[in-house]
């Protein structure tokens, strides 16, 4: 198990998972391979948003106020780069945060998928084709809205 609490959340972040194995609260999955974390996914996103000027209560809030998205909010860690949608309400230890990668989605039974990414790395995840293909919908939706907002705003 590699060990990575000094790694940060970055664009090469494909999923974040929590664990509970001896001292590792997450399980951090990026294009380079699989890390475990002592710190819990919530730290992990926490930190990521801090290193973008905001906290991830405010990112949370900032979406459900522009996109009006107030169950399983997506993030823009940072909103030119990094998103992420979770699975579940980020309070439950199920959840899963999948960030803006390409996916694709087998249905593997009720409420449950696999999530395969175009490097070939594939996950289970323990809910519907339907609910991810969702919150994928929603990150991106979230992701372009902002970069039209911040658009016009630089037109001015």
């Amino acid at each position: 198990m590699k060990n990575c609490d000094s790694k940060l959340i970055n664009k090469h972040t494909l999923m974040l998972e929590s664990v509970f194995t001896g001292a590792f609260k997450s399980k951090i999955i990026t294009t380079h391979g699989i890390y475990y974390s002592k710190m819990t996914v919530k730290q992990l996103l926490s930190n990521a948003c801090i290193l973008f000027a905001s906290t991830l209560e405010g990112r949370i809030q900032a979406i459900k106020k522009l996109m009006k998205y107030f169950v399983k909010t997506p993030i823009l860690i940072d909103p030119n780069e990094i998103g992420a949608f979770p699975t579940k309400s980020y309070k439950n230890v199920e959840c899963v945060w999948i960030f803006n990668h390409h996916f694709e989605i087998e249905s593997t039974g009720k409420g449950k998928s696999q999530v395969i990414f175009s490097n070939g790395m594939s996950f289970p995840v323990n809910v519907s084709k339907n609910v991810l293909l969702k919150q994928q919908q929603r990150l991106h939706t979230s992701i372009d809205t902002y970069r039209l907002i911040h658009r016009n705003l630089d037109h001015r």
